[in-house]
């Protein structure tokens, strides 16, 4: 897998933990997401748990805050830039010589990432398109 491809799994991780507010949340619940990036296409589910549900309800300080942690623990990029308006977020990382930069929209039950990475090699796009399915199996995610 490319570190553009493990960079946009780190950014579907983050986009679905729920940490977001308002309109723009993520509610519990099993969530398909595929991310198209360097021509692959992968498809993978996800549950979104009550708890990580409930994150969606602080303040956007406070999200930015905790996108830092999640980050400073992965030691894959630094946070530069968070924010909502409405029903969209947009986040800026520095990732060592590069940067990511993802803007989500959020649609009620569904979601659409675009990102782009800018390095010394070029620019590349991806795209990151999620929905909800409905409750979450015994067990988790499938």
């Amino acid at each position: 897998m490319t570190l553009n491809s493990r960079i946009a799994f780190l950014v579907l991780a983050l986009t679905i933990t729920g940490w977001l507010q308002g309109q723009v949340r993520m509610r519990a619940g099993l969530w398909e997401n595929t991310v198209t990036a360097s021509g692959q296409t992968v498809t993978r589910n996800a549950c979104i748990t009550a708890e990580q549900e409930e994150h969606s309800k602080g303040t956007v300080a406070s999200m930015r805050e905790s996108l830092e942690k999640t980050l400073a623990k992965s030691g894959a990029c630094k946070l530069k830039e968070f924010s909502i308006a409405g029903a969209t977020q947009t986040m800026i990382m520095v990732c060592g010589a590069g940067t990511m930069k993802h803007v989500t929209t959020f649609h009620g039950d569904s979601f659409e990432t675009v990102g782009t990475a800018t390095t010394a090699e070029g620019v590349k796009s991806s795209v990151i398109k999620g929905r909800r399915l409905g409750d979450c199996p015994p067990g988790g995610a499938k």
